[in-house]
């Protein structure tokens, strides 16, 4: 079904924003019924994380700007410590906020809505201080729970057509979405939030990686039922949707096979996610569908599109690391993440030309996917240029290859880049509004449905970069909804036949934020049984 690609552009259509379609949306939040934020598994036994793992202190431009997908010789050697650090850093608890007697539990990496429908599960072999198995990590309590025993690298390689970075690394993180808790507030369209919010975790997973002298891959390439099955996902509830190696060196040529390829029930109980019943959008399940890959064939088919000559990508440039990024930057990595926060007010301020070329440069650098060769990429870059020193307002274009803007058009657009992003003041105010486009119609034909996964995805990494590299330059941001086609139109005719993706606003917060905290367990004893 991945080639049937008139499923994903019905998907694209029919969830698309449009001041007509948000008026007579006649959607309400039932508050009584919203989704519970953690997954909490009842009669597993858990591993409590170190909560005194180390600070990662290195310098967040470079750790931005790093690219270790490599097998290089100074990567270490990946521990319990290490693990529990790029854990908290990439999705761990940070804030707690209290409004109207609800407290509010914000996390490392932003999260449409604040409903953080994303969890982190993980296959490793044995490390320090944790047996091999299969693990779901729970940030409420900064525990791992063991699912399965023994080692099961052997099921991720032949579920990923025979990866052979699976094998080597010692840990695989695997990302999952639970449906309900972004389709409460989000409805259809909330699938595409799938990818965005996990984009934006994984963007901190990168420079965590990067911190660590740890290697990476991003793998879209897998079996989706064997990945669902060996992590006893519930059908049409939540669902894998990425992979991501940690390379760091280990001992892995002691690897030893998982016994059986088959795989028994995980007999598990987990608190339910709401009080009521949820409710299932089919038009999620349908694309979503429609877009696995069911055998190792499919698979390797769909992997080696990368090496057609006749594929035409967008293409990156070259990171040389004698380049000298030009700031002041003030953050570790450790310290920028708990600073980070969406940004709830701008203050109209001018941000500097040399802070926007610095955010666009970093957010710009190649992905360590699977499925397009280094310096490729789905997507471009345009923005609505409202207050920056030395450049006059107006529309631009990032050449991402050439590492530099183009003006498309001149002249105030203030309040068009409001407009577009659902007339929320917020992207009025905003210095610089970033609107991430893809040829969509281009990606499905070469990828198929998968392809939709794979772009959306890499807006949300691209966000989440464009997150770190704002706050790196003592900015804010905060990202957004659109209207689809407007701002199509807005770009014209330079954005002739693209499709958004994602937005994103950046610029000078109108009041000093708090840094976050270091939350390892905020759960109560009631948060254990199964009554919401």
């Amino acid at each position: 079904m991945n080639q049937n690609i008139n499923i994903a552009k019905e998907f694209h259509e029919i969830t698309k924003h449009s001041p007509v379609t948000i008026y007579f949306n006649r959607h309400y939040l039932d508050w009584e019924n919203k989704p519970f934020p953690f997954k909490i598994y009842l009669n597993k036994p858990k591993v409590n994380l170190p909560s005194t793992f180390s600070y990662p202190i290195e310098d967040s431009i470079e750790c931005l700007r790093k690219q270790m997908n490599l097998n290089l010789p100074e990567q270490k050697q990946i521990d319990l410590n290490i693990l529990s650090q790029i854990l908290f850093f990439s999705a761990g608890i940070t804030r707690k906020m209290k409004l109207n007697n609800t407290i509010y539990y914000m996390r490392a990496a932003s999260a449409t809505g604040a409903l953080y429908p994303i969890e982190i599960y993980l296959i490793c072999q044995k490390i320090e201080n944790l047996d091999a198995g299969v693990y779901h990590f729970c940030p409420a309590d900064f525990t791992l729970t063991q699912l399965r025993k023994g080692d099961f690298r052997s099921m991720l390689f032949t579920a990923t057509g025979n990866n052979n970075k699976i094998i080597q690394a010692p840990i695989t993180l695997i990302f999952t979405s639970i449906a309900w808790r972004n389709s409460w507030k989000y409805q259809t369209r909330s699938y595409r939030h799938w990818y965005w919010d996990a984009g934006v975790i994984l963007a901190n997973f990168l420079a965590l990686c990067n911190n660590n002298l740890l290697s990476s891959e991003i793998i879209l390439g897998y079996q989706d039922e064997l990945i669902n099955n060996l992590l006893g996902l519930q059908n049409q509830k939540e669902a894998a949707i990425a992979l991501a190696s940690i390379e760091g060196y280990y001992n892995y040529n002691n690897h030893k096979q998982s016994n059986s390829i088959q795989l028994s029930p995980i007999n598990c109980e987990t608190k339910p996610l709401s009080k009521y019943e949820e409710t299932v959008y089919p038009d999620i399940w349908k694309i979503h569908k429609s877009s696995n890959l069911n055998s190792p064939i499919e698979v390797t088919n769909w992997l080696s599109i990368k090496n057609n000559e006749e594929i035409h990508l967008n293409k990156t440039r070259k990171i040389s690391y004698d380049n000298k990024i030009n700031t002041t930057n003030k953050y570790n990595i450790g310290d920028l993440i708990l600073q980070r926060g969406s940004t709830r007010k701008f203050s109209k301020k001018p941000i500097t030309l040399t802070q926007l070329q610095n955010i666009l440069y970093l957010s710009s650098i190649s992905i360590p996917f699977d499925f397009i060769n280094n310096e490729q990429s789905l997507i471009d870059i345009y923005f609505i240029a409202n207050s920056v020193t030395n450049l006059q307002s107006g529309i631009y274009y990032y050449n991402k290859l050439e590492n530099n803007i183009q003006n498309l058009k001149k002249g105030d657009f203030r309040e068009k880049s409001g407009h577009l992003c659902l007339d929320q003041k917020l992207f009025s105010d905003a210095s610089v509004v970033f609107f991430v486009l893809a040829s969509m119609d281009r990606v499905l034909k070469y990828f198929g449905n998968r392809g939709y996964r794979a772009v959306q995805l890499e807006g949300g990494i691209c966000a989440g970069k464009i997150y770190l590299a704002s706050y790196s330059q003592g900015l804010g941001a905060s990202g957004s909804t659109f209207y689809d086609d407007e701002v199509t139109e807005t770009f014209l005719p330079h954005s002739n036949q693209k499709s958004t993706i994602i937005a994103i606003g950046i610029g000078i917060p109108d009041y000093v934020a708090k840094p976050g905290k270091i939350y390892t367990n905020v759960l109560n004893k009631e948060d254990y049984t199964k009554k919401i």
